[in-house]
């Protein structure tokens, strides 16, 4: 497990360490679904609660860094719940992980389901908490090489 998270670890360290020097000359990526092919080479889920969650591989930089609904906007009617394009969203199952399925690898966002707390934190970062009790659902973005955590999820 060390080394995974040590290979996983140094990977990242070396994409970003390439990549600085790009956004310097002001071309740095968009945010929204990319065509990333690679493991590894965007956000990741990993979901270790014993509730789906579902997870998008668009975003559109007029979100912020949330977005209430059920629904992101760059998702396409005809990709809800749909594991092979990009602009799709898809309920991640327990236990499962983004980076095993090919069109998120790169994952932009995960959903906090409308009723329900969602315990979460990113690699190496202390637990955060969404607690949307009487509120909407919250997509909260995964930024360029984070990896998001699902620790639990009640309702």
């Amino acid at each position: 497990m060390i080394i995974k998270r040590f290979g996983t670890w140094a990977l990242r360290s070396t994409t970003l360490a390439l990549t600085l020097p790009l956004l310097g000359l002001g071309m740095s990526a968009p945010a929204s679904a990319g065509t990333c092919t690679t493991q590894g080479c965007g956000g990741e889920v990993t979901n270790n609660s014993s509730m789906p969650i579902r997870i998008t591989n668009c975003w559109s930089d007029s979100y912020g860094a949330s977005e209430e609904g059920d629904k992101l906007g760059c998702v396409k009617s005809y990709n809800v719940n749909y594991w092979f394009a990009y602009n799709s969203d898809v309920e991640l199952p327990a236990h499962d992980e983004s980076k095993w399925h090919f069109y998120y690898y790169d994952t932009d966002a995960f959903r906090a389901y409308r009723g329900c707390v969602t315990k979460y934190h990113y690699w190496g970062a202390p637990t955060s908490t969404a607690d949307r009790r009487g509120k909407a659902s919250l997509w909260i973005k995964i930024t360029n090489l984070d990896h998001v955590y699902i620790d639990s999820i009640s309702c």
